[in-house]
């Protein structure tokens, strides 16, 4: 699969599990449509699979109104500890410190010129998906890596309770599983420990228009 088809594979993957407002469905469609004609020439079974997931995810909202389909977000990851997004609090549990590992985060995505334009934190997988799309060479799969315990959590329970966005997780999945890279670049365990959590992780031009950080809820 040629790169520039996985770096727009994660954009609209970061779209998918955006807090959805009432835009998100047309914006989401159209992406998608979108993300389909950019891949059409992608000979690769997994540009393939991924875009029967995506498609998945999409169709399983049909027919619903923005109201039902942001109720489902809400109760799919705001009410429940067990499938949230932050990536740190599901990979350390609520008895771990996860503030060292948020701040080198951050640090990471200003490694790449890369500074944050929103109050969200910079373990929000949707958030995490945009730094994969354009960090160089293998750091996001390399991150994302560190993270698949986390990932591989949230994907049985959202398979358990039969959620459009397991086929996310699917895609995100599949693609780490293909893409040869075994070891992590960051030690979640090892900068987990003393240290608190920032509220605010600064602004710049990255992501604001992506809709980050707008009317959103940090739950935990």
């Amino acid at each position: 699969m040629n790169e520039m088809t996985l770096r727009s594979s994660w954009m609209l993957f970061s779209q998918l599990l955006q807090y959805p407002d009432a835009e998100w469905q047309d914006e989401s469609d159209d992406m998608y449509v979108n993300w389909c004609q950019w891949i059409e020439g992608e000979q690769a079974e997994e540009a393939k699979d991924l875009q029967t997931l995506a498609g998945d995810c999409l169709a399983a909202f049909a027919g619903m109104d923005a109201e039902t389909i942001t109720a489902n977000y809400v109760k799919t990851f705001d009410f429940s500890k067990k499938s949230n997004l932050y990536l740190t609090y599901s990979q350390l549990g609520e008895d771990r410190e996860r503030g060292p590992a948020l701040l080198r985060l951050k640090q990471l995505y200003e490694e790449e010129d890369m500074v944050l334009y929103t109050d969200e934190l910079p373990d929000y997988l949707p958030l995490v998906l945009e730094y994969v799309a354009v960090a160089k060479e293998n750091r996001g799969i390399e991150l994302l890596v560190s993270f698949r315990k986390a990932l591989e959590h949230t994907r049985v329970v959202l398979h358990q309770t039969d959620s459009p966005y397991r086929h996310v997780l699917d895609a995100i999945l599949l693609i780490l599983d293909r893409s040869g890279v075994a070891e992590g670049s960051f030690d979640v365990s090892e900068l987990a420990g003393s240290g608190s959590t920032p509220q605010t992780m600064g602004c710049g031009p990255m992501w604001a228009a992506a809709g980050y950080g707008q009317e959103r809820r940090n739950p935990l």
